[in-house]
């Protein structure tokens, strides 16, 4: 005699079917999801970095500055050495207004407006 009969084994143990779409569906469906977040992770890391080296480049070039109007009877010389941080020379500092302010010479006229730094 048969230890299972085709009789027992199709009603007592029903027999349990694979899908293989479902599982096809939930392995690319997480493998969707792990997809996406490593995009999202490295687009933030890269931005990150991207800003934080053109923060660096720009920080290293930038001075505080100030501006100020000349007026009549200034000279580059006296607003420089009115306005330049204790113990700098004077014709650094005119050289770095100068710089600042894309003069060629240290003609300025009553009106003008100037860039000073601070550093």
């Amino acid at each position: 005699m048969l230890k299972y009969s085709t009789y027992q084994s199709i009603y007592d143990k029903p027999s349990r079917q694979v899908r293989n779409e479902g599982i096809h569906t939930f392995l690319f469906h997480k493998g969707l999801a792990k997809l996406a977040v490593v995009l999202v992770v490295l687009c933030i890391t890269c931005t990150g970095m991207v800003t934080a080296f053109a923060s660096s480049s720009e920080d290293g070039n930038r001075t505080l500055q100030k501006s100020i109007v000349v007026m009549p009877g200034d000279t580059l010389w006296k607003i420089a050495s009115e306005h330049k941080p204790q113990g700098k020379d004077t014709r650094i500092y005119i050289e770095k207004i100068m710089k600042m302010n894309n003069l060629s010479s240290s003609a300025i006229k009553a009106g003008d407006t100037l860039n000073l730094p601070w550093k």
